[in-house]
């Protein structure tokens, strides 16, 4: 029977077949479960264990969440599972990872990617050592990561369609991110700056009013729930936000003072984002991608908000909480910046010589990586390292 003769009978009798897309994303997606849950069972035999808020698992001080009130349920769902312990919680981080990176690489051939070229960058992206750190140690940080990428994806979304319902989506996400990561409010405040050159509809101060009503409404009505069910509860709204605003938002004096970033930039924004900036560039170079199509596209350069987040949210978010002392290691905006780049990667349609150019930067950010020393200064990293590989 010939191939048009198949798809004929499969048509006639409605079975529907999975796109090449899902099947690359589905593919991937278990290829990265199995090695995120290897590396997770190696750092186990080894004899690593990834320390966390013990607070947080015991909902023993709720305020003391933080701002981390979508870790907090997720931790209540968890231990409902009997026999469930605190060493559970690299399955939340491992199951996103797994989501996302099959997620990316469906995007990426429905952009026009070959299957095995989507499915390599899924792999570079995930054996990224931020990346992987984060996905096999239950690091809450690696939820806010995912988050902020699906917000740069809805922006890109509103950027192109201009529509009430993607800002609504748009707003929805920004409103879930400021419920999971108490430094929300860094990287929400430049992407509401960015918000008015990606409507493009602007044309009074009225309309501009509207935007961010509609954008920043649902955060601010998330907050106030929270600040009300504290209250309900006997827990004053005070004692929240000074654990919000306590430098690392409430962590015990010793993590502050051991701190080897705060130490150096603490309070001193500029430098800061210079220093991020430039970190961001050499270890997730893809960053050169969005800046050369930025300047040679006509496409990019017809809605470059997106790329533009891509290059300017992490770092800038990294740089305003630094100034707070809300920011104790680099790591978190070089994953950020990574995720925000897949996600910008997922909505551009790249020319042919320019997927091969991605991959190799891909490639040359994750070597330098996994081999610079000034990037395992931290004791926790290069403990996480030795234990992986058994040194």
């Amino acid at each position: 029977m010939s191939v048009t003769a198949i798809v004929s009978v499969r048509r006639h009798r409605g079975i529907r077949t999975a796109s090449p897309g899902a099947r690359a994303g589905i593919i991937t997606g278990a290829a990265c479960l199995v090695l995120f849950a290897f590396v997770t069972f190696s750092l186990a035999r080894h004899g690593y264990v990834q320390a966390h808020d013990p607070t947080l698992w015991n909902h023993s001080n709720p305020p003391g969440a933080g701002g981390r009130w979508i870790e907090l349920v997720l931790v209540f769902i968890l231990r409902l599972v009997p026999g469930s312990a605190e060493g559970a919680l690299p399955l939340l981080t491992i199951g996103a990872g797994t989501v996302f990176l099959g997620v990316f690489t469906h995007n990426l051939v429905r952009r026009g990617w070959q299957p095995a070229l989507a499915a390599l960058a899924a792999g570079l992206v995930a054996l990224h050592p931020v990346i992987l750190t984060m996905a096999c140690s239950g690091a809450a940080d690696f939820l806010y990561v995912l988050m902020a990428a699906f917000v740069v994806i809805a922006l890109d979304r509103f950027e192109a369609i201009g529509d009430t319902q993607s800002l609504i989506l748009l707003g929805l996400l920004i409103a879930l991110l400021s419920l999971a990561w108490p430094n929300a409010i860094f990287f929400i405040l430049p992407l509401a700056l960015l918000l008015p050159w990606a409507f493009k509809d602007i044309r009074s101060y009225s309309a501009a009013t509207a935007l961010f009503v509609i954008a920043l409404t649902p955060a601010l009505i998330c907050l106030c729930a929270v600040a009300l069910g504290g209250a309900l509860f006997q827990q004053p709204f005070g004692d929240v936000f000074a654990v919000w605003t306590a430098p690392l938002h409430g962590a015990g004096a010793v993590i502050v003072r051991q701190s080897v970033w705060l130490a150096a930039y603490g309070g001193n924004p500029f430098r800061a984002f210079l220093v991020l900036a430039l970190f961001c560039i050499g270890f997730s170079p893809v960053l050169l991608v969005v800046i050369f199509r930025l300047a040679t596209a006509r496409r990019e350069r017809a809605n470059p908000v997106t790329g533009i987040a891509a290059i300017i949210l992490p770092p800038a978010a990294g740089a305003l909480a630094t100034m707070y002392h809300q920011l104790d290691s680099a790591w978190m905006i070089l994953a950020l910046s990574l995720s925000c780049t897949a996600a910008w990667a997922t909505a551009t349609s790249f020319r042919s010589w320019e997927k091969p150019a991605l991959l190799a930067m891909l490639f040359i950010g994750l070597i330098a990586a996994w081999l610079t020393p000034f990037l395992w200064q931290s004791q926790p990293h290069l403990l996480w390292r030795n234990a992986l590989f058994g040194s």
